[in-house]
């Protein structure tokens, strides 16, 4: 019987489930603390939860490239399921704050093309609906139902999601076409995202070892 690529431990020991909780909480006290030091006004909120959204993902997504390199942190794929969902719940967090506090629950006002931002927006939807689509999939019962192959492929469209959650980043923050990221921590999360593609197609490009 042909095994599933990328399969999941279901009987993970306890340093393993402190590391796939770890991650995320490690990861939203450091954005919470250091980078709006503190604060729970609306504004800090939602690019706190788009941060830490972006750089979850981004991390999930570095583990597979970077272990080619290095096969003794192979180990770390355990935890990308656990790693991805948390990215995709801080995603949905990061928008129901905007459609809260921006838009006032005006579903319209986001969807309209004459919105200055419409770009930006319509860019982050379509990441949420892409990690929406690898969410559901990444379960045992989708993964019996569907062939490697298709799940395989269902899974790697988070690279395409995070290519497009960059181009969010980078629409809703610019200046006249010019980047503009104040903070330290915003551009450390935006150029390591950025990284994180670029490796994946570095990887796509040097062929693959013969087994």
């Amino acid at each position: 019987m042909k095994t599933h690529p990328y399969h999941y431990s279901e009987d993970k020991n306890i340093i393993q489930y402190f590391l796939d909780w770890g991650v995320p909480v490690s990861l939203s006290l450091l954005y919470f603390y250091f980078y709006n030091f503190g604060k729970f006004s609306p504004s800090e909120m939602v690019k706190t939860s788009g941060l830490v959204a972006i750089s979850l993902l981004a991390l999930t997504l570095a583990v597979g490239p970077i272990a080619r390199f290095f096969p003794a942190l192979d180990i770390l794929k355990a935890h990308r399921k656990f790693w991805g969902i948390s990215s995709f719940l801080f995603l949905i967090l990061h928008l129901s704050l905007v459609v809260i506090f921006y838009y006032k629950f005006n579903f319209l006002a986001i969807i309209d093309p004459g919105n200055p931002k419409f770009g930006g927006l319509l860019s982050g939807l379509l990441a949420g609906g892409v990690l929406l689509l690898v969410t559901l999939t990444s379960n045992k019962k989708a993964m019996q139902g569907l062939s490697p192959r298709v799940w395989k492929i269902i899974q790697t469209t988070s690279y395409a999601a995070l290519i497009l959650a960059v181009l969010h980043f980078y629409l809703m923050e610019q200046i006249n076409g010019v980047l503009v990221i104040k903070r330290l921590l915003g551009k450390i999360t935006f150029y390591f995202a950025a990284a994180v593609i670029l490796i994946r197609l570095i990887v796509l490009i040097l062929p693959r070892e013969k087994k």
